[in-house]
C-alpha cells in the first residue's frame, strides 16, 4: 500500500477541480471579479510560500530540480490568475473596492527594496483598469481611503 503526502500542487489543484461543484451548489453565482481576485490572492500567497521554502531548502544556495520544477509551477499558476484578473473591469463599488485593496495587499507584501517600484506598478495598473469604459469610476477620496499605502495617482 502506497502512502500518497499532500503538497501544495496536489491542494492547489484539488481546489480548482472542486470549485465548479461549490458554485454549483451556491444560491447565487459568485461575481467573476471577486472570485479572479480571490484566486489571484490564493496563488500570490502560495507563490510567497513557496519562495520562503525554497529559501530554507537551498543547501549551499542550490534548489534541487524537483523543487525549481514546482517552484515554476507555481509561478505559472500566479501568472495565469493574474492574467484572468487583469482582462477583467470592475462596474460595481464592491468589485473597485476588491481591486484596490488587492492591489494595495500587493504593494504591503513587496520586498521593502522595492517597495517603490510595486507601488508605482499598482498605481498604472489601476488607471488603466479605471480608465477602461464601463469601469466603475473611483474618486480620489474614496481611493485615498481605502488604500493609505497607495498614493492616488495623478490623472
Amino acid at each position: 500500500m502506497t502512502a500518497h503526502a499532500l503538497t501544495r500542487r496536489s491542494l492547489f489543484g484539488g481546489a480548482l477541480l472542486l470549485s465548479p461543484f461549490l458554485r454549483a451548489s451556491m444560491a447565487m453565482p459568485p461575481d467573476p471579479m471577486l472570485a479572479a481576485i480571490r484566486l489571484a490572492e490564493a496563488a500570490d500567497t502560495a507563490y510567497r510560500a513557496a519562495g520562503l521554502i525554497s529559501a530554507s531548502r537551498r543547501p549551499g544556495g542550490v534548489l534541487n530540480p524537483e523543487w525549481r520544477a514546482e517552484r515554476i509551477a507555481t509561478a505559472r499558476v500566479r501568472f495565469e490568475a493574474r492574467v484572468n484578473l487583469h482582462g477583467l473591469t470592475p462596474t460595481t463599488r464592491a468589485e473597485a473596492v476588491a481591486l484596490v485593496r488587492y492591489y494595495a495587499n500587493r504593494v504591503s507584501h513587496a520586498d521593502p527594496v522595492n517597495v517603490r517600484g510595486a507601488s508605482r506598478a499598482a498605481q498604472r495598473r489601476l488607471r488603466e483598469v479605471f480608465a477602461r469604459p464601463g469601469a466603475y469610476p473611483l474618486d480620489r477620496a474614496a481611493w485615498a481611503s481605502l488604500s493609505p499605502s497607495l498614493p492616488i495617482p495623478a490623472d
